[in-house]
């Protein structure tokens, strides 16, 4: 249909509305026409991508249509009729924006987009985040995108009824990316260094530049992890030029793990590219084993482990782990009721199944009881940065025995107002040996002694020994039994003197003799 034919049509068509309009009695209607929505897309800064990265494009969408009008042009007569419906006519609404990959080599991250409506001659705004292949070609892409939107076809306004048009439509566009030659860094070796539970070790890391670009002021970046805490999170490896590798290793504390396993390591990478930018990498992983601590058989044996008295533990080590230990030391944690005089003995270094031994000299509370306690040790070494580690407490019975005895016995007799010999037999009744032993009495009123000591020596256990001392007995002493106090001092095993009482013995005073013939006798020794 030519120009002319198209006018005259109209013109029929108009004139026929009109003449609609006033053979009819109700109000007169008015028909809007508008230009459909147009969609246009645009990256909102820097189109650039480099290989390896994740990056997120803010994808700027514009309308570039106008807004509906009546035949007259204008719009002010049914901007009321719009309220009304609630549409924006000329507008893109419900509008959504999904992106395709196309040919670029990206993993695309974003999923549908909702962007909500644009008005005519607005803007809206969807996030696309994108992972750009390590190995892509470096050129320029597009990016499909599809836009999907509701639009306000017509509006129609007969009296107080508004009717609204509406239409679904589908815009297909894209923008384009431009991938520029650069620096790709990868992980191209990790392996693991005396990597031991609980200990520090090292983790060693090789990392290549296989890009086209140099790296320059290239830092590697160790994350932690639940396994590995490294003691320094940023290693320089310097410049890298393409095919360049540089390597880093990492002091790192091992957590404590219940056996031998694999743990993956994250590392990031950050470099300056050739244009002077800071850039950072996506986590790479490695994986390293870290084996299990060293583990340790004890056992214990004492010597003259009594209550109120000094004596030993002496402590066995067995290295039962699969790796040598060095500088190893046994340490002894105090507990009740011992009094440790050392907590800290050397075992040298053990090789797999070797043991050694450790002694420890206690002093045992005069308020502990004759049975078996708990002693709680560790076993300390040092890891490969000669840093101390030390094992999970171990725990040994040990026996003390009952508090060291000795009885006195014999029936010693004295007349009042005579010095005599009183003999005593001295039995060790304890389950150890007394070494270099000296009893003493305590004369005590009627008594009086120049010499309360007397030299017993060595007593094995059940061993007596027989002892005097010279006592004067007061002349006005009433003749009875007497208690008289004793005590035994003797050295132990380890030369601790210890002091021990003794039973009161007890010495019959008898009546003074009396006249010239007990005096000459006395003086006789009779």
């Amino acid at each position: 249909m030519n120009y002319q034919a198209r006018t005259a049509l109209a013109a029929l068509v108009t004139l026929l509305l009109v003449s609609a309009a006033v053979a009819t009695p109700t109000a007169a209607a008015r028909y809007s026409e508008h230009q459909d929505p147009e969609l246009t897309t645009s990256i909102g800064g820097s189109n650039v991508l480099v290989p390896g990265e994740t990056t997120t494009l803010r994808i700027g969408i514009q309308n570039r249509g106008t807004a509906v009008t009546n035949a007259e042009g204008e719009v002010s007569e049914l901007a009321s009729a719009f309220r009304t419906a609630g549409v924006t006519p000329g507008a893109a609404m419900a509008t959504t924006a999904s992106f395709e990959s196309g040919s670029a080599p990206v993993t695309l991250r974003s999923g549908e987009q909702s962007v909500g409506t644009i008005s005519p001659e607005g803007q809206g705004t969807a996030p696309l985040e994108l992972e750009v292949d390590e190995n892509a070609t470096p050129g320029t892409y597009r990016i499909p995108i599809v836009l999907d939107y509701q639009y306000v076809r017509a509006v129609s306004v007969d009296g107080d009824e508004t009717f609204v048009t509406r239409r679904d439509a589908t815009h297909r566009t894209h923008v384009t990316v431009r991938i520029d030659p650069a620096v790709r860094l990868g992980i191209e070796s990790v392996s693991g260094e005396n990597l031991h539970a609980k200990e520090d070790g090292r983790v060693v890391v090789t990392v290549r530049n296989d890009g086209t670009e140099t790296a320059t002021d290239a830092e590697l970046l160790m994350e932690e992890s639940d396994q590995l805490t490294p003691r320094t999170n940023g290693l320089s490896l310097g410049t890298l030029a393409p095919g360049e590798t540089a390597t880093a290793a990492f002091r790192v504390g091992v957590a404590e793990t219940e056996s031998t396993d694999t743990y993956a390591v994250p590392f990031r990478l950050r470099y300056e590219d050739g244009n002077g930018v800071v850039r950072e990498s996506q986590a790479r992983t490695g994986r390293v084993t870290v084996a299990d601590a060293p583990t340790f058989d004890l056992s214990a044996t004492t010597t003259d482990l009594y209550v109120d008295s000094t004596g030993a533990v002496t402590l066995s080590v067995t290295n039962t782990g699969d790796r040598p230990v060095t500088n190893a030391r046994a340490l002894l944690a105090p507990v009740e009721p011992f009094s440790p005089l050392s907590t800290s003995a050397s075992l040298g270094t053990l090789a797999p199944g070797e043991t050694a031994t450790a002694k420890f000299k206690l002093e045992v509370a005069d308020r502990a009881i004759a049975q078996d306690y708990p002693l709680e040790f560790t076993v300390a070494y040092e890891d490969a940065y000669r840093e101390t580690v030390e094992s999970d407490p171990l725990t040994v019975p040990v026996t003390v025995g009952p508090e060291m005895t000795v009885d006195t016995s014999g029936s010693p007799t004295v007349a009042a107002g005579s010095t005599e010999t009183v003999t005593v037999t001295v039995t060790n009744t304890g389950a150890g040996t007394m070494t270099d032993a000296v009893a003493r009495i305590n004369a005590n009123t009627p008594f009086e002694t120049d010499d309360d000591t007397a030299y017993v020596g060595d007593l094995a256990p059940g061993e007596s020994t027989r002892v005097t001392f010279t006592v004067s007995v007061d002349g006005a002493a009433t003749p009875k039994a007497y208690s008289v106090d004793t005590t035994v001092k003797y050295d132990n095993s380890f030369g601790r003197t210890v002091v021990t009482d003794v039973e009161p013995t007890a010495v019959e005073v008898t009546e003074k003799r009396g006249g010239l013939l007990a005096s000459i006798l006395q003086f006789l020794g009779l």
